[in-house]
């Protein structure tokens, strides 16, 4: 594995977060706009489908591709809140 320039193991969480960046358990507000963002959207596509051509999109199959896209996002959003979460210590399956 390829660490940062200066990294020699021994640094403080501190030092390698201010080599690295923001940190993604910092980011929780950006994650939760963009998941917004992306359903919105998601929303007005169908909505543009369903009202601009009715005769390719109609109702009730535009409701289920929304409905379908939404679980799809909900599970990536709950995947990036899970990963944002965790903590290097946590994965350590050694028992230690």
């Amino acid at each position: 594995m390829t660490y940062p320039k200066g990294y020699s193991g021994g640094r403080s969480s501190d030092e390698v977060e201010h080599m690295i960046g923001r940190r993604v358990e910092n980011m929780r507000g950006i994650f939760i706009i963009g998941f917004i963002l992306c359903w919105a959207a998601t929303a007005g596509g169908v909505y543009v489908g369903v009202t601009v051509y009715p005769w390719a999109y109609p109702l009730p199959s535009g409701l289920y591709a929304l409905s379908v896209l939404t679980v799809i996002e909900s599970l990536g959003f709950f995947w990036i809140m899970k990963i944002s979460r965790e903590r290097l210590g946590l994965l350590n399956f050694a028992g230690k």
